[in-house]
């Protein structure tokens, strides 16, 4: 499966050799939490090569702050923010280079959830990573994270109104990629069966 991590890790005392900044468990947790990691900077990323940059910076963050998480709470739920926010902090880095939109000039897009279904993880993937940058974010954030649209708004230093035109402008791209990659895919199909 896409999202899943390794679990033959002793977290805990991987995390408190990371508190004490030992080498060995640092390595220990990058390499157990790597795909894990990269997976989630995929959803913000435009490729591959960037949402390994996005972990790296993610990574850092955690063992910087790894003191400040609480062995109460879960671990992935703790790192996955971390990533999430530096993936935040990415966009912010290369915001100037970004599309935004107003809500006027947002329409309403149909539901995809049936192309979804034909999907797997891999190629939903695939499709979300060629939308623009500031769709990607927002569709991320919104669909797959749970953000609200004020939240959203506050974090990316963007109004709500371009929170929402950029989620409606991200489902009507969505559409379209999906609706090509479909096409494509049932017209390979159909020569491969004559």
């Amino acid at each position: 499966m896409l999202f899943r991590r390794s679990k033959s890790l002793a977290l805990p005392d991987v995390i408190e050799g990371c508190r004490r900044e030992k080498p060995t468990a640092q390595k220990q947790l990058f390499e157990a939490y790597y795909s894990f990691g990269v997976n989630i900077c995929l959803r913000y990323a435009g490729s591959r090569e960037e949402a390994e940059e996005m972990f790296d910076d993610g990574f850092m963050k955690v063992l910087t702050n790894i003191n400040y998480y609480s062995p109460e709470k879960p671990f992935d739920a703790w790192f996955r923010t971390v990533l999430v926010h530096s993936a935040i902090d990415h966009y912010r880095r290369h915001k100037s280079a970004i599309i935004r939109t107003d809500i006027d000039e947002a329409f309403d897009v149909g539901e995809t959830d049936d192309l979804f279904e034909r999907l797997g993880a891999e190629e939903i993937m695939a499709v979300v990573q060629q939308l623009p940058p500031a769709y990607r974010t927002v569709f991320s954030l919104h669909v797959v994270d749970g953000y609200s649209h004020p939240e959203i708004a506050q974090m990316l230093g963007i109004h709500e109104g371009t929170s929402r035109s950029n989620l409606a402008r991200a489902r009507q791209k969505l559409q379209e990629l999906l609706m090509d990659w479909t096409t494509t895919t049932h017209s390979v199909n159909r020569r491969n069966y004559v």
